[in-house]
């Protein structure tokens, strides 16, 4: 399946310099998922108009494309994994997470049939979307739960998850990293569920697979302005939990999904996790995340997410005290 918006749309959004106006704000997506309905509501609803401004949407299959638009303010707010801005803190830019998204890892290694076992993955390919993704981070982490060395396999890039969907159905690669609804479609096709980091037996902590990022700089120069877009964004959440049906032609329009698909990706993300866009994530997790950033990138020992400021939770704070989430509900 084809997302409606490609990177074509990227290129051609980059090709002008960031947003001059004020009153005008740009959003990307890293990479493309039922969760990201969270930008699709206040861009498709207009709920910035509200507050005098404009939203532009960026759709973008790989997150790390997304954070190159947002560190070279072609975006003022990325909405992808956390372990993005990790990896851009390490080199000197100034991304904060300033609200939540999926707070845990949805993500399944799912496999062809053919392999059995974790000795069977010698020499196999498995499909990510680009290095220093999610897709990439989730991979070592199942393969590592396994006993799996990733350097025994061929990790290649291939895309968004419907993208590697596709080229595993069509034994293009043996292996790969999905979400649902593709997960469980993969399955029902014959594939084989290999890992579930969403089963609770991991005990994860509250992670930051999905988070809503922005430049420290930006935050310090239009607070007001990113306040506004972060209540955009929540009273999306609330509309679509109040209105299935909206939420649904949402997701059958970014991700051509069927009825069936979009009903059950609504119900795990929106009806269900939906919420975690009100939670930050646990210091726990987030140095969870700069361990596991650190397996490929040595600049991260020692880190701390004190020392990288990766979150800036006053935006949250202030929208709570305020009473607008409870005037939603």
């Amino acid at each position: 399946m084809k997302s409606l918006l490609t990177i074509a749309v990227l290129l051609l959004c980059i090709n002008h310099s960031a947003p001059a106006d004020a009153q005008k704000i740009r959003a990307a997506s890293g990479g493309l998922s039922i969760i990201h309905s969270l930008l699709w509501a206040p861009y498709e609803l207009k709920l910035m108009k509200k507050y005098g401004a404009d939203l532009e949407y960026i759709a973008i299959e790989s997150g790390t494309v997304g954070m190159q638009t947002l560190v070279a303010n072609q975006s003022q707010f990325l909405f992808s994994t956390g372990s993005l801005a990790v990896n851009a803190d390490l080199v000197g830019a100034d991304v904060s997470i300033v609200a939540g998204g999926l707070n845990f890892i949805p993500d399944k290694l799912i496999a062809r049939p053919d392999i059995k076992g974790p000795e069977d993955f010698k020499g196999k390919k498995i499909a990510i979307s680009r290095f220093g993704s999610s897709s990439e981070v989730n991979l070592r982490i199942c393969l590592e739960k396994l006993g799996v060395k990733p350097e025994q396999t061929q990790i290649l890039q291939v895309g968004g998850v419907s993208t590697r969907q596709t080229a595993l159905l069509a034994g293009q690669v043996d292996a790969t990293i999905l979400s649902d609804p593709q997960a469980t479609a993969a399955t029902k096709s014959g594939m084989k569920l290999m890992v579930d980091l969403s089963d609770p037996k991991w005990n994860f902590p509250r992670y930051c697979h999905n988070c809503f990022m922005a430049k420290r700089s930006y935050l310090e120069a239009n607070r007001e302005q990113a306040v506004n877009f972060i209540k955009a964004v929540i009273e999306g959440l609330y509309t679509m939990k109040r209105d299935k049906a909206l939420a649904i032609r949402l997701i059958k329009k970014y991700l051509r999904f069927d009825d069936e698909s979009a009903s059950i990706g609504y119900d795990f993300y929106i009806a269900k996790h939906g919420e975690g866009v009100l939670s930050l994530p646990e210091r726990r997790g987030l140095e969870f995340v700069i361990a596991e950033v650190a397996k490929t990138n040595p600049k991260a020992a020692g880190a701390t997410p004190e020392s990288l400021k990766l979150v800036e939770p006053g935006i949250l704070d202030e929208i709570k005290k305020s009473g607008f989430i409870d005037r939603l509900k």
